[in-house]
């Protein structure tokens, strides 16, 4: 027997309406304490999914408020159990009132994210649509809202069954000659399970491959702006933001710290960092805050390298740009001051120096005279691009756990497949069920406890 949880499922605060969920096996007859409809009929006696008016009550049958409750019958609910919601009158005060009569009745408090929890465990959402709950919550533009969405409904889940079928069939054949190899009941030949394997190790790749554009629709890639003292560093993060976030001056370190930034810049979202120019100094405060510029610039993602466009570059210049050209982060190498610059053919002779470092993404920009932003916000998206199909279908990762799972379930397919050519078929079918298990431990079919706990407790009340 399950307890019945419940909790306030709309925003906290005064609203126009406030929705209170409970769920559970008891949940008609506790609601059915506290809620009285007008039509004289007991809660539990209303048809399924219709809304009914009445009264809501203290348990000493004094009037609370008015409003409407709503019946889900099991399984046929969000959670898979009984469910009650009941919309009452957005005061903090009467909302506060209902949810300790229902305590009273018999309720307990929902836990962060109980209800969608129990509806994974009840088979009503994959781990992934549960995750997509949360990041259809905090979608913060429309590219993020859509490909939640379509998450939620399911394409994500059916994207990694599908190639479990597929490791299913061949794990079959695989048992099938490891039983019986003096019978040939095996109905594929190694040439054709390599071809299969090759296959499913493309499809796993291509969804490997989505993550980081997945990352940067929903969760934000860190990204840092660095560069020397005085290139326009607060000016362009300014710029960026819209809005003056950043102390500008004149005066070379005048940023001492890293301010950090959250900002969508078209389509992506940008967990952004503006830090202390980086130079040699005797300042103490300023040398903490260029140790600080070095640490971020160690765990970012994507880097805007600042250099003045107005001037040649100098050697700690090319010294800073030799030491950015890493094939592990992404850099767009920012030409600022272009509203200042002398001359054109300085501007050409500087692309062709970051070119030669293989530092191609290259843009022109003023951030004094907020010129240019278009033509970064296009770099960004070329990095970090979800396409149209991809938003429309959901098949996109967008957290560490999926992605983990998924690379693993790559590498041990790429095991299958050596094995296969090297070894035996048993030792492949070893390999395979690996695989099997990675993908289940993606959308939730074999997944510890522990696991579902963390996923879940980083929800909010009520959902």
């Amino acid at each position: 027997m399950t307890h019945t949880c419940c909790a306030l499922s709309s925003a906290h605060g005064k609203a126009g309406i406030s929705v209170i969920r409970l769920s559970g096996d008891d949940a008609f007859e506790i609601a059915s304490k506290v809620f009285f409809p007008a039509n004289g009929k007991k809660l539990s006696e209303i048809p399924a999914n219709k809304a009914v008016y009445g009264e809501i009550r203290s348990t000493d049958n004094e009037k609370i408020d008015t409003g409407i409750a709503v019946c889900f019958y099991a399984p046929h609910s969000y959670t898979g159990e009984n469910t009650v919601e009941i919309s009452c009158h957005g005061s903090p005060v009467g909302v506060s009132a209902i949810l300790a009569q229902l305590f009273a009745a018999g309720a307990k408090p929902a836990l962060a994210g109980e209800f969608t929890k129990r509806a994974f465990v009840n088979g009503k959402l994959d781990l992934t649509q549960a995750e997509a709950v949360a990041e259809l919550l905090d979608a913060e533009s429309m590219p993020a809202l859509k490909l939640s969405g379509a998450k939620l409904d399911g394409g994500l889940g059916r994207s990694i069954r599908k190639i479990s079928d597929e490791i299913t069939l061949i794990l079959a054949s695989v048992y099938a000659y490891i039983d019986y190899p003096d019978e040939d009941m095996s109905d594929l030949s190694d040439e054709e399970i390599k071809e299969k394997l090759e296959n499913i190790g493309k499809k796993l790749e291509t969804l490997k491959s989505t993550y980081s554009s997945g990352l940067a629709v929903t969760k934000g890639i860190k990204t840092v702006i660095a560069g020397l003292p005085n290139t326009g560093k607060s000016t362009f993060f300014n710029m960026l933001s819209g809005y003056d976030r950043a102390i500008v001056t004149e005066i070379a370190g005048t940023t001492r710290d890293v301010i950090s930034e959250s900002l969508m810049l078209g389509d992506v979202k940008l967990l952004v960092s503006d830090t202390a120019g980086i130079r040699k100094t005797e300042d103490k405060i300023e040398k903490i805050g260029v140790e600080r510029s070095k640490e971020a610039l160690e765990d970012c993602e994507l880097v805007f390298a600042l250099f003045d466009v107005s001037k040649e570059l100098s050697d700690e210049d090319k010294e800073f740009a030799k030491e950015i050209a890493s094939p592990d982060k992404n850099v767009i190498v920012i030409l600022n001051k272009s509203d200042i610059a002398v001359n054109e053919g300085d501007t050409e002779k500087m692309k062709e120096f970051f070119k030669s470092l293989g530092l191609d993404r290259i843009c022109v920009v003023s951030a004094e005279k907020n010129e240019g932003k278009d033509d970064v916000e296009k770099e960004v998206a070329s990095l970090y691009n979800v396409s149209k199909e991809e938003l429309e279908s959901g098949c996109v990762l967008t957290n560490a756990r999926q992605y983990a799972a998924v690379s693993s379930a790559k590498e041990a397919v790429d095991r299958a497949k050596t094995a296969l050519e090297t070894l035996t078929r048993d030792v492949s079918g070893l390999d395979l069920e690996q695989a099997l298990s990675f993908l289940c431990e993606a959308d939730g079919r074999q997944v510890s406890e522990a696991v579902v706990d963390s996923i879940f407790s980083h929800f909010c009340v009520g959902k």
